[in-house]
């Protein structure tokens, strides 16, 4: 192993700071019984670990809204220090470290753990380190317990491989000591350069413009982390099934609600070719090539086992569910591998109307069964699986766990809301009834913050808002243009604070935020 503690990891820039529900606890249970898997239950004793957490921004907001305890780590000191001082402000009791994964799983004091999840870590560390992460699980993740894992996979990625491979060589061969920034755009720059010049490989892949068109307009920092680092491990899915198998670790599902469905997926040619393999592993596999799978997030288990259809039924029909967004928001479009598909408003506007009753309080899946009794369970699941894939609709967890996890939820979004003040970076809120958090942009969390303080009117909060601007000397940019003066800012920021009072604050009261 490399003497580096980088070992090759881009760390010239910090990681972005993302959240990512599918590690949700709540989340990862309902995907699981969505596919007829059972899981560990929710509680106080249950234990999850996050491997290479980032800015531990979803560690974070998962160890504040979900009972039981988290244990993480993340390699970069500063991002470990950044994810401790979130977890001190909520005081969540999370135990967070910078180890690499070799010390973390040479640690002696860990638990068994009810989960173990890894966004977006597999494809950018070494094979090395694949097995390190083989060993933990197998070491630590107690039977029965889940496994996440997200990565950059084939056959989607290959015909955009050798654009990484140039950004690459170029940043290790030809950047000058340069801000990481100037040496991503460098890199991107030298690639356009070379694909201007029509090289031949461009006849076998004539679409490799565009991507890289796409690439340039993406975060900077995202980019570094995504396409420089020294190890690139994109592989199949079957290749990752075999490098857990060592962990006793079973392929479930994926945690992506959305690939359940089959007829925004796949064509009737697919769907019938696909019925006709047995084995569940080349099946997925196989999938991947009608869908062009490019990122995988999929969910094993230590030991699977399957509830009775029966059971299924009865834990999905007492599953809780929480509509995101104001009812007349929803799209009613869904795009799939297939393209775009229009979804029946005689089916789903009355869920979407009951959701949104009795100011968006939390519903059962056995009141939208009764809502829509002329649809079998087999629509009505259709249904709930497209709309939590939209991220329009969101899993609930339970009341009991809702009032424990409250203050802690409370605590995290406050010091989130007084990071606000000073800028954006971190666009979530905690909520206890997910166990999960829900993006909320830096202006909601001021307007948010000034609602909660007492401020009762759009005019209040936006003055508010505007002073804290004002004293760092900044202003509203509205489509491209600078708004200059003080009215002009303060009707814009006015006009926002009235859209959020009436659209989104009851959404965030509904999910115990406000």
């Amino acid at each position: 192993m490399s003497t580096d503690w980088n070992e090759g990891y881009f760390t010239d820039v910090g990681y972005t700071y993302g959240y990512y529900r599918e590690i949700s606890p709540v989340f990862q249970r309902f995907c699981l019984l969505l596919n007829g898997f059972a899981s560990p239950e929710a509680g106080a004793e249950a234990n999850h670990c996050e491997l290479g957490f980032g800015q531990g921004v979803s560690i974070n907001i998962h160890a504040a809204s979900n009972p039981g305890h988290y244990i993480g780590t993340d390699f970069n000191p500063a991002q470990a220090a950044h994810a401790s001082s979130l977890a001190a402000a909520s005081g969540n009791r999370a135990r967070l470290f910078d180890h690499s994964f070799e010390q973390l799983l040479n640690r002696d004091d860990l638990p068994q753990f009810d989960s173990i999840s890894l966004h977006g870590i597999w494809t950018w560390v070494s094979r090395d380190n694949h097995k390190t992460i083989t060993e933990f699980a197998r070491r630590y993740l107690k039977p029965g317990g889940v496994f996440y894992n997200s990565y950059n996979c084939f056959p989607g990625w290959s015909p955009a491989y050798p654009l990484r491979q140039l950004f690459a060589l170029h940043d290790r061969y030809a950047a000058k000591p340069h801000s990481a920034e100037a040496r991503v755009d460098a890199a991107l720059k030298f690639t356009q350069s070379m694909l201007d010049a029509q090289p031949n490989y461009l006849k076998a892949a004539p679409y490799l413009p565009k991507k890289l068109e796409g690439i340039m307009e993406q975060n900077r920092h995202y980019v570094a982390h995504e396409y420089f680092n020294r190890e690139w491990n994109c592989m199949y899915f079957t290749d990752v099934v075999d490098a857990l198998t060592p962990a006793k670790l079973e392929f479930a599902c994926t945690a992506t609600p959305l690939d359940t469905v089959d007829a925004v997926n796949l064509n009737q040619e697919g769907q019938a070719f696909l019925a006709g393999i047995d084995h569940p592993l080349l099946r997925q596999q196989a999938r991947d090539y009608f869908v062009n799978q490019q990122f995988r997030k999929d969910l094993y288990l230590r030991g699977a086992m399957r509830v009775t259809p029966i059971e299924q039924r009865q834990r999905l029909l007492d599953t809780r569910l929480v509509l995101l967004q104001q009812a007349e928001t929803v799209p009613f479009k869904v795009n799939g591998a297939v393209g775009e598909a229009t979804l029946q408003e005689a089916i789903y506007r009355p869920i979407i109307n009951l959701l949104a009753d009795k100011q968006y309080a939390p519903k059962t899946i056995r009141e939208i069964a009764q809502l829509q009794s002329t649809m079998n369970w087999g629509q009505i699941l259709q249904a709930v699986a497209i709309l939590v894939g939209m991220n329009a609709v969101a899993p609930c967890q339970d009341e009991n766990a809702v009032k424990a996890v409250g203050k802690r939820c409370a605590a995290l979004n406050q010091h989130l809301f007084e990071r606000a003040r000073l800028g954006g970076e971190v666009a979530y809120l905690a909520s206890p009834v997910l166990g999960a958090g829900i993006a909320v942009n830096r202006f909601e969390q001021l307007y948010l913050h000034f609602f909660q303080a007492g401020k009762k009117t759009a005019v209040d909060a936006a003055q508010g808002v505007w002073q804290i601007l004002a004293q760092q000397g900044q202003k509203i940019i509205k489509e491209g243009k600078t708004l200059e003066s003080q009215e002009e800012n303060l009707a814009e920021l006015t006009q926002q604070a009235k859209t959020f009072l009436d659209t989104r604050l009851p959404i965030m009261r509904a999910l115990q935020i406000a």
